[in-house]
């Protein structure tokens, strides 16, 4: 009797722990992971941790650190928005993210933010003062007609990491 009830014990035991306990992440098809990378100034003789990233349209490489500013998990919405000059981006952050990007901003006050998606710079702001409200505002090189789209994406992302963080 006792020899029986060990292998239903194991298949039992394998069918819990591959069904019961695993569970399969959603897919994300247009992943847009936005960050906020900030410029490294100065000289770094033989520093590792660093990066440089060119912007697509002026050509502009800004040597950025390898750890994001504010990544995005505190990035809380990205919206487009129309300002004086034009279109630009507003990323709102998480109250922890605000304190990091308001250090950044003090810290590096002349030098540069970087906006990245995927990695891909597209977008710098130079510092011209404390950011203090957790609101970030950058024009981007990117089409009008693109922006809309990858705002959208970015939303979708953002909803998605959100949801996995809570979870």
């Amino acid at each position: 009797m006792r020899r029986s009830t060990l292998p239903v014990l194991f298949l039992a035991l394998f069918v819990f722990a591959t069904l019961g306990g695993c569970r399969k992440a959603a897919v994300l098809e247009n992943a847009m992971v936005p960050r906020l990378l900030i410029e490294t100034r100065g000289v770094n003789y033989g520093a590792l941790g660093g990066d440089v990233v060119t912007l697509p349209v002026s050509g502009t490489s800004i040597a950025v650190q390898a750890q994001p500013l504010v990544s995005e998990f505190e990035i809380l919405n990205v919206e487009q928005v129309k300002v004086d000059m034009g279109m630009a981006l507003l990323v709102q952050i998480s109250p922890k993210g605000a304190r990091e990007l308001y250090r950044g901003s003090v810290s590096n006050m002349g030098g540069r933010i970087v906006f990245t998606v995927n990695g891909n710079a597209i977008g710098a702001r130079r510092i011209d003062g404390a950011i203090q409200d957790g609101n970030f505002y950058t024009f981007v090189e990117v089409d009008d007609a693109e922006l809309a789209q990858l705002v959208l994406d970015m939303k979708e992302t953002l909803v998605h990491i959100q949801n996995e963080k809570n979870n």
